[in-house]
């Protein structure tokens, strides 16, 4: 699912010779000042509720291809946040020209340098 709407600085084109510099979330789950910031693409609000929530250790920022459940297109991301959510595994990845989007972890395929 790519996010476009209402896109603010934060989401602007990543410089593929820095995208290691891409803001990111490490060894922690999003806040909402996270998103604002531009380091996560979604947070969950969990206290008080039954949901299973950890932070997954993805090696954030990391190159991937997002490959489309439904066409097999591989569009290059950089993923900024993992988080399992109950038996789900979420992450938030960034657009090389702009823009963020949300997928399942296993819609990703991670470069190795």
């Amino acid at each position: 699912m790519r996010e476009t709407e209402n896109v603010k600085d934060v989401w602007s084109s990543i410089n593929m010779e820095e995208w290691r510099k891409t803001p990111c979330l490490k060894e922690r789950i999003a806040t909402e000042e996270d998103v604002e910031a531009g380091r996560a693409v979604f947070f969950i609000e969990s206290e008080g509720t039954d949901i299973q929530h950890a932070p997954l250790d993805i090696g954030a920022p990391s190159l991937a291809y997002h490959i489309d459940q439904d066409t097999s297109e591989k569009t290059l991301v950089v993923v900024i946040q993992g988080e399992q959510v109950d038996e789900q595994e979420v992450a938030g990845v960034r657009y090389l020209d702009g823009g963020n989007g949300l997928c399942m972890l296993q819609e990703l395929e991670f470069i190795m340098e």
